[in-house]
């Protein structure tokens, strides 16, 4: 199981960050849609060579304000230029990873995904990371990109009944993040052992775990956990 981090999000050396570097084996580089920009995409992509550590294209909508984590009212056309702009900062890596409402929005919004996937084909990506079960990877796999299924090391997750799939808690919730190391270490080696989790249904913790498949799991750069659970994840995942 490959740990991966969104990085670049605080500019082109912040400690933490570089920090992480050491403990990761999958940099996802904001690409300047919620945060980052062409220095900071050069310093870590950099790093990343020196370290080697694997790097994907960290693309968002555009909107710093709000850090990419509010869907946003943006047309079709508006959107994919956004994208153009931000790719063009790493056009050589073939490896895309959404982030904050247009990653969880395109894995919910069949619509959506179609027109990333379009997007992401057209690009000439060829891996792109999302949810195991999620609209964009569907789409992607049906046109025969690599799909890495990806689970969250510091966020909690909420069952539908409806649609009978997986989400990330959301932010407005309180319970939406763990901020507790041994419980985030504790819920990230069930999803690696198990390949499931313990979700929310109706903010109530169910009693009987939920699949999740996942290849690589996710720290958020800006978590207060972010270096200690990937020190504890790098031990704790190597000897399990």
């Amino acid at each position: 199981m490959k740990i991966n981090c969104d990085i670049g999000e605080r500019g082109h050396d912040h400690p933490v960050d570089m920090a992480l570097m050491d403990r990761i084996q999958i940099a996802n580089i904001a690409c300047g849609g919620h945060a980052g920009d062409e220095r900071s995409v050069a310093a870590f992509r950099k790093l990343a060579q020196e370290k080697g550590v694997e790097v994907s294209a960290h693309l968002s909508y555009p909107d710093r304000e709000n850090f990419g984590r509010t869907t946003i009212d943006i047309t079709p056309e508006a959107l994919l230029a956004s994208l153009d702009e931000q790719y063009a900062l790493m056009n050589d890596v073939k490896m895309v990873k959404f982030h904050g409402a247009l990653y969880n929005d395109c894995a919910a919004d069949a619509s959506l995904a179609a027109l990333l996937a379009g997007w992401l084909e057209k690009q000439g990506i060829n891996r792109v990371m999302t949810p195991f079960d999620s609209e964009l990877a569907g789409i992607c796999a049906e046109k025969g990109m690599e799909v890495v299924p990806e689970a969250f090391a510091e966020r909690r997750y909420a069952w539908s009944r409806e649609s009978g799939k997986l989400s990330l808690v959301s932010r407005t919730r309180e319970f939406a993040s763990i901020h507790d190391l041994d419980e985030a270490v504790a819920h990230s080696k069930a999803i690696y052992l198990n390949q499931s989790v313990l979700a929310y249904e109706d903010d109530a913790l169910m009693s009987e775990p939920t699949p999740l498949q996942a290849q690589t799991i996710c720290i958020h750069s800006d978590s207060e956990i972010a270096l200690e659970l990937a020190e504890a994840l790098n031990r704790e995942l190597g000897e399990s």
